[in-house]
């Protein structure tokens, strides 16, 4: 999810909140009779309130209400839920001073290979991907339960660093998921 994305969310999550934070109040105040309330309450035109479902009208706005509740959700879960693709980064060249485009994707393939080769890695997956506005190569690996896990994470950071001064001080970030095997329950025999 993007910055932006984010900040939409958090938005429509105050409004809604203060919205009902307000119907709840005033529910409220109503119920314990507060006299100002109640004055408010007593200026409805009741007749005109209990008469708006019998309108032609009132259908129509329903349907209209549910689509565009649909439509609105349907396009928050869309934003939140893809994440976007990165584009090529653009590397400087320090001897020609000239500027090489890189798809992160290449570049989170390799790390996904270095890291395969690992001992005790099983599979590894690897994509680039925009995390909270920053471009990121997510790498996910599986591994036997009894991989050396400090070793493997300073291995992970060594590649991380090796990334960093690849890319020339571009801001990307490198995420390894460790997700390791079931380990085997050992059989437990009785003795005589």
């Amino acid at each position: 999810m993007t910055h932006r994305a984010a900040a939409v969310n958090r938005i429509i999550v105050l409004a809604v909140g203060l919205a009902l934070v307000g119907f709840g109040v005033y529910a409220i105040a109503w119920d314990v009779r507060v006299p100002i309330v109640r004055e408010w309450v007593s200026r409805y035109d009741r007749e005109l309130i209990t008469a708006l479902p019998q309108q032609d009208w009132w259908g129509w706005a329903l349907a209209a209400t549910v689509i565009v509740g649909l439509v609105f959700g349907g396009f928050l879960l869309a934003v939140d839920l893809t994440r976007r693709r990165t584009s090529p980064v653009a590397v400087p060249d320090p001897e020609s001073g000239t500027y090489v485009t890189v798809d992160l994707d290449s570049i989170a393939n390799g790390v996904s290979s270095e890291l395969a080769e690992y001992p005790g890695v099983r599979q590894t997956r690897a994509r680039a991907v925009i995390e909270r506005g920053l471009p990121t190569l997510l790498i996910v690996v599986t591994a036997d339960p009894t991989i050396d896990i400090a070793d493997f994470t300073r291995t992970s950071e060594d590649i991380a660093s090796w990334v960093e001064s690849t890319i020339g001080g571009e801001q990307v970030a490198t995420q390894v998921l460790l997700h390791l095997d079931r380990a085997e329950n050992p059989a437990t025999h009785d003795e005589p």
